[in-house]
């Protein structure tokens, strides 16, 4: 059964703390760099001008659009940089307040796919699916977590009296098209001897949006999965 979410402490205030910028705090500072960059360029422009109205302004012109273009990129590069430490900063978060309640499981980074959506819709049908999950994973039993804003909610728990079968099937991803990804599947006995399936896609690691493809990893996982979940 899902449970109350969990509220998740923030981080601590160690003492070098204070003296660390945040990604908002060094991302602002970058682009006031940038910008006071670009008006020292054209304060010397003008200082030109003034100086000798027949001046070649052509060294100065090529250095202000050099000057955008490497703010503009930077700029771009610092934000998506700063998206992937929230994202995975949020990942940190939920992991540790799952081990708060468990600190035995075994902790997945995953997305939904569309069987997955489709078993919480009809468990829990006011529940908006996030892009970003973890499942945890017990010895007979598997809960899967999202992060809302600060509160740590558990979505679904599966329970198994023994996983008959580990494998990874393609599957489309939503929202992608036609496109479709590797995705582990669960077979499994409930304990009422009726028979389920689970399935859900591996993120390539925390914080991260690219999904697991085939190869070393997924293998091991798959292995790690059957050696230590199935029961014969």
């Amino acid at each position: 059964m899902p449970r109350r979410p969990i509220r998740v402490p923030g981080p601590g205030r160690a003492r070098g703390d204070r003296q660390r910028w945040s990604p908002y705090r060094r991302l602002l500072a970058l682009r006031w760099a940038i910008v006071g960059l670009w008006a020292a360029l054209v304060t010397a422009r003008i200082l030109v001008v003034n100086a000798d109205p027949d001046a070649d302004l052509t060294a100065f012109g090529i250095a202000e659009v050099v000057a955008v273009v490497i703010g503009v990129t930077v700029i771009v590069i610092a934000v998506l940089r700063a998206r992937s430490i929230s994202r995975r900063r949020a990942d940190d978060l939920l992991a540790t307040a799952v081990r708060r309640v468990d600190p035995t499981v075994w902790l997945v980074p995953a997305s939904a796919t569309p069987e997955l959506r489709g078993t919480l819709e009809a468990v829990r049908p006011e529940v908006p699916l996030a892009r970003h999950v973890t499942w945890a994973f017990g010895a007979t039993e598997a809960s899967l977590w999202e992060l809302d804003e600060r509160r740590a909610t558990r979505l679904l728990v599966i329970r198994w009296s023994r996983v008959v079968h580990v494998g990874v099937e393609d599957v489309l991803v939503p929202g992608a098209g036609r496109r479709t990804a590797p995705a582990i599947v669960v077979h499994y006995v409930r304990p009422d001897d009726t028979t389920a399936v689970a399935t859900f896609f591996v993120r390539a690691a925390p914080g991260s949006d690219r999904l697991l493809g085939r190869g070393d990893r997924l293998d091991e996982l798959l292995a790690r999965l059957a050696r230590e979940r199935i029961v014969a």
